[in-house]
């Protein structure tokens, strides 16, 4: 079973355009006769959605975004994600859900179960947590469906009392009671320098534990204050990642799973970024996506001629190209010499004719010499 993992860059709102995002990736994936392609969490929305949740109208775009997703795909089976209604009149209006999408329609949907509220997360605002545990079949395979902290019943962060337990129900063990051949998980897990091995040792943990691989795609992306890296992968049932998706980029590979199951995949030997230049790619994505997200093209940045502002300038010219970002120069009586001749050459070097100073400025710098 060949499955495409694609690791997208959405914008939260933007319903067509993500729309559009997938099924251009659907159309990739069937022209490379993959079975399944899998898309990650609230995927159709974009995440994190916050209070937009709570109005009607959002809702009613998110589904009705899904069933025009749906009828458009043949012959390929899909996995999105997107808000669900809560039916029951208990609990929460939505669920997060996975949708399995396969011949025109919807054939499975599968809620979350652990819901963080800790750190940059607050889902339990907005979601109820699902407590029915399902297998997808699909040619042959049995799959365990599940979405981001589904994995995360035990977190390696250790406490007097051993391992860091946030929940009393554990999502994977009890898919693990109904028989599976492989996880899939749908995740938005925001970057941070120094989690990229916490998220490696969830995987791993998932995948020694009970026997079986584990493919997780994540999105990839900017919003606000949080970045999303990617950095998708599979891991098989011995915990090595045999295959790894680079960081901060859009992508769609592709794995054979039955080749992983019967352990002839080979362990991923990619170098791994270092800290520095996973922070510097981290920034450069989101002033990338920031400004393009919100539809701005062109940057003014104050040059002192410091270390910050060179970092800011050497940064923006990066995400947004040269052109496309102004410096401005406004020393007063105060400023020493070396801070007007280092920002002259600094913006000189960086962005070559693109510099642009106030009139006053040539007057300050004429007082200065």
């Amino acid at each position: 079973m060949k499955i495409a993992l694609a690791q997208l860059n959405y914008t939260i709102g933007a319903f067509e355009e993500n729309a559009s995002k997938i099924l251009h990736a659907v159309d990739e994936a069937k022209q490379n006769e993959a079975d399944i392609i899998v898309f990650s969490e609230l995927s159709v929305c974009g995440y994190p959605p916050l209070d937009l949740l709570e109005h009607k109208y959002f809702i009613e775009n998110c589904i009705a975004t899904v069933h025009n997703i749906a009828s458009a795909v043949k012959d390929i089976a899909v996995i999105i994600g997107a808000p669900s209604i809560n039916e029951k009149s208990e609990g929460k209006n939505l669920f997060n859900s996975a949708f399995f999408i396969h011949n025109g329609a919807i054939q499975n949907v599968v809620h979350k179960s652990l819901l963080p509220t800790y750190d940059i997360f607050d889902e339990y605002r907005y979601f109820e947590p699902s407590y029915d545990f399902n297998i997808i079949s699909y040619k042959g395979k049995r799959i365990a469906l599940t979405i981001c902290e589904d994995l995360w019943y035990e977190q390696p962060l250790l406490t007097d009392f051993g391992k860091n337990r946030l929940y009393t129900v554990n999502p994977v063990a009890k898919l693990d009671h109904l028989g599976f051949d492989f996880i899939i998980n749908i995740a938005a897990s925001p970057f941070a320098y120094n989690h990229a091995a916490v998220k490696e040792s969830i995987l791993k943990e998932n995948a020694e534990k009970y026997k079986k691989p584990v493919i997780y795609v994540n999105q990839v992306g900017a919003h606000t204050e949080l970045i999303f890296d990617g950095a998708s992968r599979v891991v098989d049932a011995g915990g090595h990642t045999c295959f790894q998706m680079p960081a901060f980029a859009e992508s769609v590979c592709y794995i054979d799973i039955d080749h992983v199951i019967a352990g002839r995949v080979e362990s991923y030997s990619g170098l791994q970024p270092d800290k520095i230049t996973l922070i510097h790619d981290a920034l450069i994505l989101g002033i990338r996506d920031y400004f393009r997200k919100m539809g701005f093209r062109n940057a003014v940045l104050g040059l002192s001629g410091g270390i910050d502002s060179a970092v800011s300038l050497v940064l923006a010219v990066r995400a947004l190209g040269a052109p496309n970002v102004r410096v401005l120069l406004m020393p007063s009586q105060y400023s020493s010499e070396h801070s007007v001749t280092d920002a002259v050459k600094l913006a000189d070097t960086c962005i070559y004719s693109t510099i642009s100073f106030l009139s006053a400025t040539f007057l300050m710098l004429t007082k200065i010499r």
